[in-house]
This record gives structure tokens, sequence and C-alpha cells, in this order.
């Protein structure tokens, strides 16, 4: 995590104010981290000719995919968010990550763009054409590539869990007669294993291709839930074999939305980053963080409060919830999220969004209960995402230093925020309590400030790449590249419709996001 450097002094909320929030928070975690329904992406404004509400569709395909495809590890240090901004000279493509912007994936980005110009500059090359069709591979290539090791998580996931669960079902007789589960158990001992031993991360390239083909084949899996008495294991097996081939989808999408774009796309594209957060203690005090303090705080009412304390305590015995409480969170960090990163940026550079009525931030994954609840108090009217709702504690404010622009106005824009999420919060630990919540069925998260220190990347773009035949854009691309023997991705249907990196450290997982599943934002 990136520090503060030493004289540069942050505006901070008094330890007491954020007491407010964060102490109901945790109770309101304790009852269940799952605090609703899924909530799905925000209606696209439509202009009447439909070129705005195309145009609109576009930028959030775009950014969502990108961000999905930067997110190149299944853990929650690596969720990752994209944001547009548009100037006089170029588009600019701002990333920020729940920890830091890594090299290499700027690096991959920067590989990315310059497909994307290339497309955006060569109005011929369409997804039906030669050109466009060729494109559309060399990026799949190199995003597969470069996702290998977060690919092979979910099939880890699928062979050592899922599959077997699901095997074993099957194995029962009334199953024996019905094609469609004979032809899907095929599937599994024809492609999850390579001569009887288990596919490597040099594989995934092949198994997501493959996966992302055969779509139609998992759609047994579905049928089966609706029958079985325990759906969620077929669910999720389900879920896990469209994962495999889900860049194959974010790929199309995003070459889709840059035929649409190309207008803005071919005026050149470069990146560059928000750094990450530096972790910070939770503001608990450890004199007063128990049942007693959080509800004297919160009610000015005897009666309100004893009402409250007595349903609580037909959920949980005060003394072991406030042991609870203790153990699972006084000693826990906070962080700024990606895309809290990115929103605080903009609002400190005052930036234009490719378009300022759409000003929508896309992520590898829908957006947490807390940063769904700050981006909609939010005064700067940025566009709603989807969220999973999940209730992450490992969650704070924006970051705002003293010598900033803006900064005053910024911060009294957060106290009002701050104000408006503990309000809400505690209304929904109210009523939790009184109807003696119980926690609600877990799912998996997808259907997956300070002064900016800029990082370039040199990705060529600053040449014509719309002089480049195809063949040299490859060889620019991937100088080592050749065509190979193997299973051609389907191009059936609209994109936008159809539904070794991996052994450094990192940090920031909690037990609350072991089953963290990034998705990009978008349904598939």
């Amino acid at each position: 995590m990136s520090e503060d450097p030493p004289g540069d002094p942050l505006l901070s909320h008094k330890p007491s104010r954020l007491r407010l929030l964060y102490e109901p928070l945790s109770l309101l975690y304790t009852l269940g981290e799952v605090r609703g329904s899924r909530i799905k992406p925000c209606d696209i404004p439509q202009d009447g000719s439909g070129s705005g509400f195309n145009a609109i569709k576009s930028h959030r395909l775009f950014v969502d995919a990108l961000a999905y495809a930067c997110a190149y590890k299944k853990e929650p240090a690596y969720i990752t968010a994209v944001a547009l901004e548009k100037t006089p000279e170029e588009i600019v493509v701002w990333l920020a990550a729940n920890k830091c912007v890594e090299p290499v994936v700027v690096t991959f980005v920067g590989r990315i763009l310059q497909i994307v110009v290339w497309l955006a500059r060569n109005p011929s090359a369409q997804l039906t054409s030669d050109d466009g069709k060729g494109a559309l591979h060399l990026l799949t290539t190199e995003v597969l590539r470069f996702n290998a090791p977060k690919i092979y998580a979910y099939y880890e996931d699928i062979v050592k869990r899922a599959a077997p669960r699901v095997v074993k079902q099957l194995s029962s007789e009334r199953y024996e007669s019905n094609p469609k589960v004979a032809s899907f158990k095929h599937w599994l001992s024809s492609n999850l294993n390579k001569n009887g031993v288990q596919l490597q991360e040099e594989d995934m390239e092949e198994l997501a291709i493959k996966s992302h083909n055969s779509r139609d084949t998992f759609e047994v899996l579905r049928h089966l839930a609706m029958q079985s008495h325990e759906p969620q294991t077929f669910e999720r097996l389900f879920k896990l074999l469209n994962k495999l081939g889900k860049h194959v989808v974010m790929c199309k999408r995003c070459v889709e939305a840059t035929i649409t774009l190309r207008s803005d796309f071919a005026r050149g594209m470069k990146v560059e980053t928000v750094p990450g957060s530096r972790e910070v203690l939770m503001p608990f005090s450890t004199r007063k963080y128990n049942i007693a303090g959080i509800s004297n705080r919160m009610f000015g009412n005897t009666t309100e409060k004893e009402t409250f304390l007595a349903r609580l305590k037909t959920i949980h015995e005060t003394d072991e919830l406030n042991k609870m409480l203790a153990q699972k969170h006084l000693a826990g960090k906070t962080i700024v999220h990606a895309e809290l990163l990115i929103l605080d940026h903009f609002e400190r550079t005052g930036g234009d969004f490719l378009d300022n009525d759409d000003k929508y931030i896309g992520c590898s994954k829908p957006a947490c209960y807390l940063c769904y609840q700050y981006i909609c108090n939010h005064p700067g009217k940025y566009t709603r995402p989807p969220s999973h709702q999940k209730l992450y504690m490992r969650w704070r404010l924006p970051d705002i230093k003293e010598n900033e622009p803006n900064a005053a106005q910024r911060f009294k824009s957060q106290e009002r925020i701050l104000r408006s999420m503990t309000e809400f919060v505690r209304g929904e630990l109210s009523k939790d309590i009184a109807n003696c919540a119980s926690k609600l069925k877990p799912h998996p998260d997808s259907t997956a400030g300070q002064t900016s220190t800029i990082f370039e990347a040199q990705t060529g773009l600053e040449d014509d790449m719309g002089s480049l035949s195809f063949q040299e854009l490859r060889q620019r691309i991937d100088p080592d590249f050749q065509l190979r023997d193997r299973t051609p991705v389907s191009t059936d249907g609209s994109a936008s419709s159809i539904r070794s990196r991996s052994s450094a450290n990192t940090t920031g997982s909690e037990s609350d996001m072991e089953e963290y599943d990034s998705d990009g934002g978008v349904g598939v």
C-alpha cells in the first residue's frame, strides 16, 4: 500500500464521528454480510434517435470489460476500476485497484489499446470482416494469456469441488437415459484433463475458448437445478463453467464497443493510474466498543434503546456478541476501494468523462454495499453502478490531502455523505433487529484520495496506428505470434447479448471475501 509522504497532512474526520458509522455497520455485518438482492445496472437513457443509447451502452461495456480483463487474479486486492477521461488531445484510460495497479497491468492495457486504436482508425474493420475477426482473435489471445491465473482458479474450483459433487449426483440411475446429461458428462471427462492429468495454467487459453463454445451443453445444469432438492450444487458448477469462457465474451464486447465509439477512440488513447490507498485501522475505541456503548450512541430515547437491546438479545447473547465484535473488528484495517479512488480523482482534478451525462466508472465486480451507498449519496451525480450488496468492513472514505485542489469543498461533501450513510445504516440495523432478521443466503459477487502519481505506459499509441496493416499490428503486439491448430472462437450472436503470476503474495483478503468472484458489472 502506498503511504502518505511526510509533510502532506490529511483532512481527517474525527474518529468519534466515523465510529457512528462503523459501529452499527459491524452489528449489521454480524446479522448478515449480504444486505439485499442484487442491484442491476442503471437504466440507459434514450434520446429517441437510438444513437445516444448505443454510445452510452458501449461506453459502459468497454470500461467494464477492460476492468474485468485487468483483474487477472481472483483475489480482492486485484479488483480494478476503469474510467475514460476525454481531453482535447486524446482519451485517457484511468486505472485503479484495491491494492495498487501493477506495472504488468499497465503494460497489458497498453497492448490492448494498440488493438483498440487500430480498430478505431480502420473503418473497414468490422466484426464480420477478416481484419475485424483477426483483431478480435488477437485481443482475445492477449486477454486469455494474461488472465490465465484467474481462469485457473476457476478451473481448480471446478475439478476439486464443484464438478465431483455434481458427477456424484449424476451417477444415479434416474439420469442414465438422459442424452443431455450424457453429453455433459462426456464434456467434463474430455475437457477437464489431458490424458488423465490435471490441466495447468498454460492450458487455460484453450479451455476458455472450448467452454465459451460449449455454453449450450452447460444448460442442462439449469434444468437439473430446477428439479433438484439441492439446486445450489448444479447452479455453482453452471456459473463456474461459464466463468471459464467469460473473458471471450468480454473481448467481443470490447470490440463491439470500439466500433460504436470509433470516432472518440480514433483520436488516440493513453493509460494513467491512480495510486492505491494506505491501510488505516478501523476507528473503534477498545474501551467503548461494546453493545451498551453502541446502543447509547445510536439512541437518545431510552425506550427505543431498551427495545433494541431486548430484540438484539433474542438473536445474540450480549457477552458473546461483545467478544465476537472485538475479535473480528478491533484490529481490522481499511482501504479505499478501486471505484472510489477513481471517483475522487475526477473530483480532485475536474476532468471530463467520455460523456459527462453518463459519469460511469467500470469495475471488475459489481459495487459493494458501501461503495454503492457512497456513489448514490455523492453530489457529483455519478452513474449508479450495479451492486452485489455485500457488506465489507475493509472500506473507508477516500483520503483528502490539505494541499489538494478543492480539498475543503470535497471534505464538506464527504461530511454530508457520511451523515447520510450513517442514518441509512442505523435505519437498516434497527429494521433488521425489529424483524429479528437472520442471515440472507450468500451469493457470489457476480452473476465477479491523494495527488495522483501518473504512470504512463509506453504503448506505441503515439504512432499512427491507423496506417498499419493487420499483419503489422499483430507483429507489433506479439512478435512470436503463430497460428496454432486449436478450437476457434464462436462468433455467433451479438457480444452484448451473450450471456505465471499466480504465486505473488497479496494483501487485503478477509473471511467475508473468500468467495470473491469478480464479474465486471455485467451479467453473462
